[in-house]
C-alpha cells in the first residue's frame, strides 16, 4: 500500500499531462466522399447511352449517367485552443473514368485543399470563420439534374458567418485562370448575406459577385462582369423544402458563378431556378421537382438563346429498403433564328437503399431509360453524341438504354 501511495502523485501527474496533450493534439481524421458507378447497354448495341440537349446546362440524371465518378474527402481538426478558436484542414480528390473496362487510368483532380479558422474573434466575429485555399464555395445545386446554378469555387480566401443581427455576412475572393492561358486571370469578389428571415420557416440569401480582370501584358482581354442572386428557401414544407433563385449576370458573370472567360462585356443572362423536395409524413412517397428558365444574350451575335427545363423524380417506398423511382424530364433550347430543340427523357428504376428517404444512400438501382428528341436537337448535337446522327442510334430520333447503377455518399 505504501508503494501505491508513493507512486499515486506521479500517476495523477502523468494522467493530467496526457489529458492536456490530448486536448492540444489534432482530432482523428474525418473520411467522407461520394461515388456513382454502373454499366448498361443501348437498345442499338454498345454501351449505355446518355441523353443531353445541346445548349442545356444540365440533364436529368436517373438512368442517364455514363461514367464512374468519385470524390474522396479527408480532413480533421488540426488545432483546438482553450478559447474555442480552432483550425480545420480539408482535402478532396475527384476522379472520373469512361466506364469502359477494368483498367482505366485517370489522374485525380485536387478539388479542395484548404484550412478554416473557426471562432476567430468576439462580438460579431465570435462564430465567424476565415479560410484560405482551394474550396467548393457554398455551392447551390438541383440534385436530380446535378445543376450547380450558383457555384463560385476555386482557389481563394474569405471570411464568413459574420453576425450582423438580421443577417450573416460572408466575403470571398476567388481567383481563377483561363485553362488555356494562365496569363488570363480574374478575381471574383463574392459578397453574400444569408439567413434573412422573411416569413415563417422562410429566409432569403442575397449574393453580389463582382469580377475584376487581371490580365498579363500580351494576353487576350477578359471582360469584367457581375452576377446578382436572390434566393429564397422555404423549409418545413411537406417534409422537405422549396428553393427558388433569380439571377442576373453581365460580362464575365454570365455563367453560374466564377469567371466566363469567353464572354463579351455586353453579354447578359437572366435565370430562374426552382426546385422542390417533399416527403409527406404518413405517406410512402418522396420526390423532387425542378424548373429552369434561362435567357442568354450574346452581344457579339446580337441574339438570345432561351433554355427551359422541367422535370420530376417521384419515388414510392414499398418498405424501409425497397423503392421504385421514376423520372420524367423535358428540355428545350431556342436560339434566335433557329428551330427549337426538344428532348424528353423517361426512366424507371427499382431500388435497394439504406433507408426509406429521398436522400437515403447508398442506393443500388436497375434502370430503363427512354428518350425522344427532334430533328433540330439531332442536327445541333456533337458528333458521336447519343442524339447525333453519327451516334449509336443513327438517324433515329429516339432510343433507350438499360443498366445498373450504385450511388453513395458518406
Amino acid at each position: 500500500m505504501s508503494h501505491i501511495l508513493k507512486t499515486l502523485p506521479a500517476a495523477v501527474a502523468l494522467a493530467f499531462a496526457a489529458s492536456v496533450a490530448q486536448a492540444a493534439m489534432p482530432s482523428p481524421i474525418d473520411f467522407g466522399g461520394y461515388f456513382r458507378s454502373g454499366f448498361g447497354s443501348a437498345s442499338q448495341g454498345g454501351k449505355e447511352a446518355c441523353f443531353g440537349l445541346a445548349g442545356a446546362s444540365s440533364k436529368y440524371r436517373l438512368g442517364n449517367e455514363c461514367e464512374t465518378y468519385g470524390e474522396l474527402a479527408l480532413g480533421g481538426q488540426a488545432y483546438k485552443g482553450q478559447d474555442g478558436f480552432g483550425i480545420r484542414v480539408n482535402t478532396r480528390l475527384a476522379f472520373v473514368v469512361n466506364q469502359n473496362q477494368d483498367w482505366e487510368q485517370f489522374s485525380p483532380s485536387w478539388r479542395e485543399m484548404n484550412a478554416v479558422a473557426e471562432n476567430i474573434g468576439t462580438g460579431a466575429f465570435s462564430k465567424a470563420k476565415a479560410w484560405v485555399g482551394k474550396r467548393y464555395y457554398d455551392r447551390q445545386d438541383v440534385h436530380i439534374t446535378d445543376y450547380y446554378f450558383w457555384n463560385n469555387s476555386g482557389p481563394g480566401a474569405g471570411i464568413e458567418n459574420i453576425d450582423l443581427g438580421a443577417t450573416k455576412l460572408a466575403y470571398a475572393l476567388i481567383r481563377n485562370a483561363d485553362e488555356n492561358d494562365s496569363k488570363r486571370t480574374a478575381l471574383a469578389h463574392d459578397f453574400r448575406f444569408s439567413g434573412i428571415k422573411v416569413n415563417p420557416d422562410g429566409e432569403l440569401t442575397l449574393g453580389v459577385q463582382l469580377n475584376q480582370k487581371r490580365v498579363a501584358t500580351g494576353a487576350a482581354e477578359i471582360a469584367n462582369g457581375s452576377l446578382l442572386t436572390v434566393m429564397h428557401t422555404q423549409g418545413n414544407l411537406l417534409g422537405g423544402f422549396n428553393k427558388v433563385a433569380i439571377q442576373y449576370g453581365r460580362g464575365s458573370g454570365t455563367g453560374t458563378g466564377g469567371i466566363n472567360f469567353g464572354a463579351n462585356k455586353d453579354d447578359s443572362v437572366f435565370r430562374i431556378t426552382e426546385q422542390i423536395m417533399v416527403q409527406p409524413a404518413g405517406t410512402k412517397w418522396s420526390g423532387m421537382g425542378t424548373f429552369v428558365y434561362e435567357d442568354k444574350k450574346d452581344a457579339l451575335l446580337s441574339n438570345h438563346t432561351k433554355w427551359t427545363s422541367i422535370g420530376v423524380r417521384p419515388i414510392y417506398h414499398f418498405a424501409d429498403n425497397y423503392s421504385l423511382a421514376t423520372e420524367l424530364g423535358y428540355d428545350s433550347v431556342k436560339p434566335d433564328g433557329q428551330a427549337t430543340r426538344h428532348l424528353t427523357k423517361f426512366t424507371i428504376a427499382p431500388q435497394l437503399s439504406a433507408g426509406n428517404g429521398f436522400w437515403s444512400r447508398p442506393v443500388l438501382r436497375a434502370y430503363y431509360t427512354y428518350a425522344k428528341w427532334n430533328d433540330a436537337a439531332q442536327v445541333s448535337a456533337r458528333a458521336g453524341d447519343a442524339l447525333s446522327s453519327t451516334g449509336v442510334f443513327g438517324s433515329s430520333t429516339n432510343g433507350s438504354t438499360v443498366g445498373f447503377q450504385v450511388e453513395a455518399w458518406w
